[in-house]
């Protein structure tokens, strides 16, 4: 079988097996005359039937490995001319050598060939709010990355471009669950490589819609510049503003499968953070100091509120939280983790 999926004939697969045609029918139960049409054809998986490739695939080796293998790289050449035709590159080492599923990468390619197309329908809305979650996220970033190595396309420019023109477009009905979560993911993401939208970060505009863009903003800014200020000012924000709050609340479990999402932006009430509390943990070793100060001060007090155990990694976040926290030179930040350690030990 070709590792990167390149089309074979049945025959080819089971060359090395040293199966014949006999064979392959003989362990697959299927009919000599069904193997006999697909023995010699590159283009065998387009005509068999589910019911006979699941047969073969059980029956086979390396039938399910290559079937898997050439339907991502089918796809995968045909996302690949048609963004070389928007222009835009792919990098396909980067493709290869990448830790997160290739079939979630190709989601990301589909998605990035929508957006530079301009495609401003509930469709893409709805196929871009899929990306809310962890392993989702992972391949949008690798999508917008600039970084050498880790960045899906050779140059994502056009990229940023066309998702802040697009994001506007997005959002023209009053209110659409899927479009104030797809515009919330694209703003993230430019923010996360840019530092900032082309419109100034600024919160006067009420309502499920601007909060949760300007929190997708905010995250993105945060990560990418490390201003304190910022987080400040979402900390107050939040403080001034339920809605805000009643948002912030709710991302963290959403995006992490603690719960489901609910288009009323609502939780249950009673919801264990176990999936929550590890992204939490994962984030105060990866992110800036910051970011930090925007979870001890922000998000963790409130998940606190809705699972007092913390996914029962109260212990686990104490000792990040005290570890990250002797690196810090912030004595803002430092004072406002140390604040929150005291309360945990008084809670573990």
């Amino acid at each position: 079988m070709a590792p990167d999926g390149a089309p074979k004939s049945l025959s080819e697969i089971t060359k090395d097996m040293g199966l014949n045609m006999s064979d392959v029918a003989a362990f697959s139960g299927l009919d000599e005359s069904t193997i006999f049409r697909l023995w010699d054809n590159t283009e065998w998986l387009d005509r068999v039937s589910g019911r006979s490739l699941q047969s073969l695939m059980s029956s086979v080796p390396g039938i399910a490995e290559y079937s898997m293998a050439h339907a991502i790289r089918k796809r995968r050449d045909v996302l690949v001319a048609d963004l070389s035709a928007e222009g835009l590159t792919v990098d396909l080492d980067t493709f290869e050598s990448s830790t997160v599923a290739q079939q979630h990468l190709l989601n990301a390619l589909e998605a990035a060939l929508h957006i530079v197309r301009g495609e401003a329908t509930q469709k893409v809305s709805s196929f871009i709010a899929r990306f809310w979650g962890r392993e989702q996220d992972r391949a949008l970033e690798s999508l917008y990355s600039v970084e050498p190595g880790h960045g899906l396309l050779t140059d994502p420019q056009p990229l940023f471009e066309s998702s802040v023109e697009l994001a506007p477009r997005l959002n023209r009905k009053t209110y659409s669950f899927h479009s104030i979560l797809a515009l919330n993911i694209l703003t993230h993401q430019v923010s996360k490589v840019t530092g900032t939208m082309d419109a100034e970060l600024g919160f006067e505009v009420p309502g499920r819609q601007a909060a949760f863009m300007m929190r997708g903003v905010v995250m993105g800014a945060l990560i990418s510049t490390g201003d304190f200020d910022l987080a400040e000012r979402y900390r107050r924000q939040l403080e001034a503003m339920p809605v805000y709050a009643a948002l912030e609340e709710w991302s963290f479990p959403t995006y992490s499968r603690d719960g489901r999402l609910s288009s009323d932006f609502t939780l249950p009430s009673s919801l264990p953070l176990r999936n929550t509390a590890r992204e939490v943990l994962r984030e105060i070793t990866t992110y800036n100091d910051a970011y930090v100060y925007y979870l001890a001060s922000t998000y963790i007090p409130l998940a606190l509120k809705r699972d007092p155990t913390f996914g029962g990694k109260l212990t686990e976040l104490i000792l990040a939280l005290e570890l990250r926290c002797a690196d810090c030179r912030d004595r803002r930040i430092r004072g406002t983790v140390n604040q929150l350690v005291r309360r945990l030990k008084g809670m573990a």
